[in-house]
């Protein structure tokens, strides 16, 4: 039995794509064209190549993890231990992809930076991203630290300040001896990642696995459970398990199909799947509980004031709370696809709405766990946004309440399957129009409030337009019948 070729294994992500759905790969092209177009049109001098370079870069690192979450489901247990040549072709093809991604990156930002920035160092740090970029795709949890420490990175300026500059002069003077040793280091880090077949290897690889099965459930809309959003962590999942079997329980013991309340209790169950209240609740307490002990910690083993600390790191504790509060509104169409089936079974629960009160009920509960997460999410950035003079934020919460109307009051009956990029267009539309609005302000010269608030009543008057005119739409459930 031999080992593939070494292009093989390189280029198997790219021979595995989707075929039926070559709409995400459309867009990445058209938007690198169209951001060198709109460059080259409203640019001058060297400035102008920022923006397109921007875009090629993110392609770049795009298409580094996609390779290297390849290379990570090709490093099977078996294969790793049986193949003959199989791990040393693997660690190749990692080799060459790691040094193609840094140096075409270090190419085009060497292009473009000014000549202070010397191509070493480049190389260096760009090496360095894509060894970070390639332990990421199993290392899931890398991406939550750097999310809550980069931001604190400020912070500690100070205190890192002499092993900083006692670090620029050892690189002034040994810049290619460093160099050399740097590579070498990330280059045995790019092999390391690979295992061997042993039962460790067979751990990580089903945790890997496990994840990238969430994953993949999660941009189709599929219900995702907690064991398997752990990646096969059940020792830490099961907290979240017995919280949400109680919760089951208490709604299901009191049933009462004389209360429309309690109809809709055990409606929302199966409607909302993972994207209930309750998950979204659990999800929030664990992020908050992590961040508030891991700036704890950095308060209690360092000397950086607790206010410096919070004016770094609220731009990414606001993206982050924004997320959890709205993105769930944007993803439920596809969880009311998923839940399809068992729909067509809720219709005949004693006690549940018909024909257009049904549609007004299913609308109802989406809308009304999507103002009330824009409504805590507004009130929890707001004294965040005061204390830091980062009221941008602000619209985050402010654009959710649009797009949430649009998703609680589309007619479920009329629903397509989703792919992941209908799971993935709608979150990028809303933070690109929350960064419009402030945009739009900031270049008028305009007060928030005086877009805000428009923006909002017409919200409102177009809800009640689209919540009127669910009387006459087909019967809600089950989702996509008509598709």
């Amino acid at each position: 039995m031999n080992t593939a070729p070494l292009s093989q294994t390189l280029l198997a992500a790219w021979r595995q794509r989707d075929r039926s759905s070559p709409w995400g790969r459309r867009l990445i092209g058209a938007l690198i064209a169209l951001s060198f177009a709109i460059s080259l049109a409203l640019g001058s001098g060297p400035v102008r190549w920022l923006v397109p370079m921007a875009v090629l870069l993110v392609v770049i690192y795009g298409a580094w993890i996609v390779v290297g979450a390849n290379l990570q489901e090709q490093n099977h247990p078996t294969a790793a231990r049986c193949v003959p040549g199989h791990l040393r072709t693997l660690r190749r093809a990692s080799l060459l992809g790691w040094a193609l991604c840094a140096g075409l990156s270090t190419l085009l930002l060497w292009a473009v930076l000014p000549p202070a920035l010397t191509w070493q160092s480049l190389l260096l740090g760009n090496a360095t991203v894509a060894t970070f970029l390639l332990w990421t795709t199993r290392a899931w949890w890398l991406w939550l630290g750097m999310s809550v420490y980069l931001p604190l990175a400020g912070a500690f300026r100070k205190t890192l300040e002499p092993l900083l500059m006692a670090a620029y002069a050892l690189w002034q003077a040994q810049t290619g001896a460093l160099l050399l040793l740097g590579l070498l280091a990330l280059g045995a880090a790019v092999m390391a990642i690979f295992g061997r077949g042993d039962a460790r290897h067979r751990r990580t690889y089903e945790r890997v696995r496990l994840m990238r099965q969430a994953q993949r459930m999660q941009m189709e809309g599929k219900m995702v459970s907690p064991a398997l959003a752990f990646g096969g962590l059940e020792r830490l999942s099961r907290p979240f398990v017995a919280l949400l079997s109680a919760w089951h329980r208490h709604v299901v013991e009191r049933a009462d199909n004389r209360r429309p309340a309690s109809v809709l209790a055990r409606a929302e169950l199966v409607l909302h799947g993972n994207q209930h209240w309750t998950y979204q609740l659990l999800t929030l307490v664990s992020i908050v509980a992590f961040v508030s002990a891991s700036l704890a910690l950095v308060l209690a083993l360092t000397h950086v004031p607790a206010a410096a600390m919070l004016q770094h790191g609220a731009f990414g504790l606001g993206i982050g709370l924004a997320s959890v509060g709205v993105n769930p509104a944007l993803t439920r169409p596809q969880v009311l696809w998923q839940t399809r089936r068992e729909q067509a079974l809720l219709r005949l629960l004693p006690g549940m709405p018909q024909g257009a009160a049904l549609n007004r009920a299913v609308a109802w509960l989406g809308l009304r766990h999507a103002m009330l997460a824009c409504l805590l999410t507004a009130a929890v950035l707001l004294p965040l946004t005061w204390a830091t003079q980062t009221l941008p934020l602000l619209w985050l919460p402010v654009m959710g309440v649009p797009w949430s109307v649009w998703t609680a009051t589309r007619v479920p009956a009329r629903m397509r399957p989703p792919t992941a990029l209908t799971v993935l267009l709608p979150v990028l539309a809303f933070y690109l129009s929350a960064f419009l609005g402030h945009l739009i302000c900031s270049q008028l010269g305009l007060p928030m409030a005086a877009l805000a608030l428009p923006l909002l009543a017409a919200s409102a008057l177009w809800g009640v337009w689209r919540w009127r005119r669910l009387g006459a739409q087909p019967a809600a459930l089950p989702a996509g019948r008509l598709a």
